[in-house]
C-alpha cells in the first residue's frame, strides 16, 4: 500500500498545493488534456472499429479503444480523486489496469490475424488481377459462344446434308431393289430359256441320231449296190463316211453338253470305283491307246472310291485321257499318271501327262470356254474342258491346271468328300 499511497499523496499534495501555488494549474491542465486526448482517441477508435467490416480489424480498433479508455479513465480519476475515496479509487484503478492488461493480451493475439489481412495495395492489385481474369474469362466465354454458334451452324448444315444424302440413298436403295427384282425376273426368264434350249438341244440331238443312222445305212446299201474297185466311188464313200461320223460325233457332244447343264441329282450318285470307271474309259479309247503306246500309271489307294455319278466320272476320265492322247508329244512315249488323295473336305484326282503342254499365260482365261481350241494339228470339238468344268462346278468341286509348254499338263479335280461333307449336292 506504500506506492498507491505515495502516488495519491503526490496527487493530493499537488491538488491541494496547486490551488495556491503558481504551478498547480499545470498539473490540472496536463491531466485534463491527457484525459481528453485519450477519450478522443478512444471515441475515434471505437468509431473506426464500428466502420470496419472484417472482424480482425474491428477487434483491433476496439481493443485499442479500450486501452485508450482505460488511460483516460485513470487521468480522470487523478483529477477527481480525494482522500476520502482513496480505497475505492485504488480498486477502480486496479480494475481498469486489469482490463487494460486483458485488452493488451487480446491485442497481442489479434495482431497476427490483422497482419494476415492483405493490404489495400495488395487488395487493389488482386482486384485488378481478378478484373483482368474476369475480362479474360468473358472474352473466352464470348469466343466459346461464337465457336458454339459456328459448330451449331455446321451441325445444321451437316444434318441437312446427311438428311439429303439419306433420302438419296433411300431412293438409290429403292432403285436397286427395283433393278434387282427386274434382274431376278430376267434371270428366271433366262434360266427358263436356257432350260428350254437345253431340252431342245438334247431332244434334237437324240432325234437326229435316227436319220443320221439311216443315212449311214443308205450309204452302206449304196456301197453294196455299186461295183467295187472304182477309186472315185471309194473316195466318195470315204468322204461320206467321214461326214456321217462327224455329224454323229457332233450330235453326241451336243447331247452330252445338254445333259451336264442339268443339276446332279442325289439318286444319280453312287459309290463308284476309279479303277473300274477307268477300265471302261480305256476300253472306249482302245484304238488310240494302242496307236500311242501310252503308259497309264494309277494309284487310287488313298481314295479308291467316290460317291458320284458314274456317268459324270466316266465323262471326266474320258475327256482327260482323250486330251492326253490327242496332245501327246511325238518325240517321246506318252505317260499318263492318275492318282487320288484326300485333302480336308475334298478328294483330289490328279491327272498328269508329259504331252506338249499349254501356254497358260495366254489361254488360262479361255481354257474352259465352249468351243475353244488351242492346238490345230489334231481334230477336236473344243468341248472336252468345258464339259469337265461344268460337271465339277455342278457338283461343288473345283478344277486347277498346271501346264508347261514342252513338258506336259496336270489337271487337279477336287470332288466333295461326302464322308465329311453333309451338305446337299448342287
Amino acid at each position: 500500500m506504500t506506492l498507491p499511497v505515495l502516488l495519491f499523496q503526490l496527487q493530493t499534495q499537488m491538488t491541494t498545493g496547486a490551488a495556491s501555488a503558481d504551478m498547480g494549474w499545470m498539473y490540472w491542465a496536463g491531466e485534463l488534456l491527457a484525459a481528453g486526448a485519450y477519450s478522443l482517441v478512444a471515441v475515434l477508435l471505437f468509431f473506426l472499429g464500428a466502420k470496419r467490416d472484417e472482424w480482425p480489424r474491428r477487434l483491433l480498433f476496439f481493443l485499442f479503444g479500450v486501452l485508450a479508455t482505460m488511460g483516460s479513465s485513470v487521468h480522470f480519476i487523478n483529477l477527481l480523486g480525494t482522500q476520502e475515496w482513496l480505497g475505492v479509487l485504488l480498486v477502480v484503478k486496479l480494475f481498469f489496469g486489469l482490463i487494460a492488461v486483458v485488452a493488451a493480451f487480446l491485442l497481442f493475439k489479434a495482431i497476427p490475424g490483422v497482419l494476415a489481412i492483405p493490404s489495400t495495395k495488395k487488395l487493389e492489385k488482386a482486384n485488378a488481377d481478378l478484373q483482368a481474369l474476369v475480362l479474360d474469362r468473358e472474352r473466352i466465354e464470348h469466343d466459346l459462344k461464337e465457336t458454339q454458334a459456328e459448330l451449331e451452324r455446321r451441325v445444321r448444315e451437316r444434318s441437312n446434308q446427311l438428311t439429303k444424302a439419306n433420302r438419296d440413298l433411300e431412293r438409290e436403295v429403292e432403285n436397286r431393289k427395283s433393278t434387282e427384282k427386274q434382274l431376278i425376273a430376267k434371270n428366271y426368264e433366262l434360266v427358263r430359256i436356257n432350260a428350254d434350249l437345253d431340252d431342245f438341244v438334247y431332244y434334237a440331238s437324240r432325234d437326229l441320231k435316227g436319220p443320221v443312222l439311216n443315212v449311214a445305212g443308205l450309204v452302206d446299201a449304196l456301197r453294196e449296190d455299186l461295183p467295187a474297185g472304182n477309186p472315185e466311188f471309194a473316195q466318195l464313200f470315204s468322204r461320206l463316211d467321214g461326214a456321217v461320223a462327224q455329224i454323229n460325233q457332233k450330235l453326241n457332244n451336243l447331247a452330252e453338253v445338254s445333259r451336264i447343264q442339268r443339276p446332279a441329282e442325289e439318286a444319280q450318285q453312287t459309290t463308284v470305283a476309279f479303277d473300274e470307271v477307268l477300265a471302261q474309259v480305256k476300253g472306249d479309247l482302245t484304238e488310240a491307246l494302242q496307236i500311242s503306246q501310252a503308259q497309264i500309271i494309277t494309284d487310287f489307294s488313298a481314295a479308291p472310291t467316290l460317291s458320284y455319278s458314274k456317268e459324270n466320272l466316266r465323262s471326266l476320265l474320258f475327256h482327260l485321257l482323250s486330251n492326253s492322247l490327242k496332245y501327246r508329244d511325238p518325240e517321246r512315249p506318252l505317260t499318263v499318271t492318275l492318282k487320288t488323295e484326300v485333302q480336308e473336305k475334298f478328294v483330289r484326282l490328279t491327272v498328269q501327262d508329259n504331252g506338249i503342254g499349254m501356254d497358260l499365260s495366254r489361254h488360262e482365261q479361255q481354257l474352259f470356254s465352249l468351243f475353244r481350241r488351242f492346238h490345230d494339228h489334231v481334230e477336236g470339238s473344243g468341248l472336252g474342258l468345258y464339259i469337265i468344268k461344268r460337271i465339277i462346278d455342278n457338283n461343288r468341286g473345283k478344277v486347277e491346271v498346271q501346264s508347261t509348254l514342252g513338258q506336259g499338263t496336270t489337271f487337279f479335280l477336287y470332288f466333295v468328300n461326302h464322308q465329311i461333307e453333309t451338305g446337299t449336292t448342287v
